[in-house]
């Protein structure tokens, strides 16, 4: 891989900074219920409908557009319905990675189809603040993904291009592709391997440490 000047590092966060079963378990029944009530179907009808949808469009946030919901409002309502404090816990080194980052003159960023409200519970569950962040882009400020608007914005805030920004998600098709086509280097954070990440980590620490090699221009370390 030849020398890359990177400005900008943009993570996801759900996945991403947290791996949490039973969150994940309560935010999916919360969605559907919400859900329902909004569309005024049974919670099965609701359920159907956003597999229907998600089949088509990748994501939740993607899927409210056709169905015909208000994301703003859906986000603002599903973050009073769930807390992510009681599944979450703070991440030792999450901060003091980005601030190294920082440090070397690197922008950072948080790319999250989820609304303001319920990014603000999460990142104060994991015990980040808002402020580490350059730039935050919600599914209230651009398209969800995998959109490339959301993308966009980020680049235009830190005025930088795609081939100057590091992408770090969990998800290869609904996030990262949009990313790598765009011309970003992708990071991605467990599961399996894919096409679409240029680096596969096991964790959020991980991917900080190899992205700070990346900024070095030392190279990746066990690749």
């Amino acid at each position: 891989m030849g020398r890359r000047r990177f400005r900008l590092l943009a993570l996801d966060m759900d996945g991403t900074l947290y791996s949490s079963r039973s969150y994940v378990e309560e935010l999916e029944r919360a969605i559907v219920s919400l859900l329902a009530e909004m569309l005024g179907v049974t919670t099965e009808t609701a359920a159907k409908r956003l597999m229907e949808a998600k089949s088509r469009v990748l994501t939740t946030s993607a899927s409210l557009d056709l169905l015909g919901i208000p994301r703003s409002e859906f986000y603002e309502r599903l973050s009073r319905m769930v807390e992510p404090a009681r599944h979450i816990k703070p991440q030792l080194g999450v901060e003091d990675g980005l601030r190294r980052i920082k440090a070397r003159g690197v922008k950072t960023a948080l790319h999250t189809n989820a609304g303001r409200a319920l990014t603000r519970k999460v990142l104060s569950a994991l015990g980040l603040r808002p402020e580490v962040f350059d730039i935050i882009v919600t599914s209230e400020d651009a398209a969800p993904k995998p959109s490339p608007q959301g993308y966009e914005l980020l680049l235009l805030s830190a005025g930088c291009s795609p081939e100057e920004c590091i992408y770090v998600g969990d998800r290869a098709v609904a996030e990262l592709r949009t990313a790598k086509i765009m011309g970003m280097f992708t990071v991605k954070v467990g599961g399996r391997a894919s096409m679409w990440a240029d680096l596969h980590v096991g964790d959020i620490l991980e991917a900080l440490r190899q992205v700070e090699r990346l900024i070095e221009g030392s190279g990746l370390k066990g690749v």
